[in-house]
């Protein structure tokens, strides 16, 4: 459990975040957002030195060490003067100001608050809250944003989660742990594979896998593609090809060539496949 969620805050540090003000700023305030108060004191606790530091730089590029943070025995301490810049209840018109600014939020507050379950074991992705009203506050703003989170008291703690694969898949990807969500589309798909092998009497285990690795390196061009909406990158014959690949992940080439109309052979279907890695490809340089 840890270790795929710490791969996870280590793959969004890795992101640029120097990028437009706006962000910046809803970056920040996710992290101040995560803050505890406690005899007038504000803090955020961390041992990994790397996100405090991404704090501190943040701070430090937009206040100019005017407002003093410092780190030390794995706890943030605030200047109380940084959080008049901040209007909870109306984040929304003062924070957020473009599309992006919101996923620059939820990304610092995985960072803090933030837990996902290895995807091959099961789907569980958490964010907890000491204080209930912060709790309801974010669960409220989830649900506006169309995420199937729910939300539950545990241990003195108010905790947002969700065990539905699609949100814990599409939290990843908004936060831009691209590596991550590419773990969770591709444990589903093995997943899926195994369920129909389960339900198909003459369906030999050990074929499955092979067609399903055979099929892997498609599978993840197609979702990227589709993810990053770059679909329309393909013709009309590929884009019907990439879908039916995603549907039948399973078959072979044959078999897959005769879910078409007309049938298409065995090499038509691998080199339309091929096609549509090399567009792949091609993308991901041209970003």
């Amino acid at each position: 459990m840890g270790s795929f969620t710490n791969a996870v805050k280590e793959e969004i540090l890795q992101l640029d975040y120097k990028n437009k003000k706006c962000c910046m700023f809803s970056m920040l305030y996710g992290f101040l957002f995560c803050a505890e108060k406690e005899n007038d004191k504000y803090f955020i606790k961390t041992t990994n030195v790397e996100i405090a530091d991404c704090f501190l730089r943040l701070c430090d590029i937009l206040f100019k060490k005017k407002h003093l943070c410092y780190y030390n025995n794995g706890e943030i301490s605030i200047e109380s003067s940084l959080f008049r810049y901040f209007t909870i209840v109306e984040y929304k018109s003062n924070i957020f100001k473009c599309p992006d600014c919101e996923y620059h939020f939820l990304r610092s507050l995985f960072l803090i608050r933030g837990m996902v379950t290895d995807p091959n074991k099961s789907y569980l992705l958490e964010l907890s809250f000491s204080s209930e009203n912060k709790a309801n506050e974010l669960f409220s703003m989830l649900s506006d944003s169309s995420f199937k989170f729910k939300m539950r008291e545990r241990q003195g703690k108010y905790v947002i989660y969700t065990k539905d694969s699609e949100t814990v898949e599409d939290y990843l990807a908004v936060i831009g742990a691209n590596n991550a969500t590419f773990t969770v589309m591709n444990s589903k798909i093995i997943k899926d594979v195994r369920n129909r092998a389960n339900r198909i009497s003459n369906c030999d285990d050990a074929n499955i896998n092979k067609s399903l690795d055979a099929s892997k390196k498609y599978i993840n061009a197609i979702n990227y593609l589709i993810k990053s909406d770059k679909i329309s990158k393909l013709s009309e014959q590929l884009t019907e090809t990439a879908y039916k690949r995603l549907e039948f992940p399973e078959l072979n080439y044959t078999e897959l060539g005769k879910k078409f109309n007309p049938v298409i052979s065995k090499s038509g279907i691998f080199h339309r496949l091929e096609k549509i890695v090399e567009i792949y490809e091609e993308t991901k340089k041209e970003e």
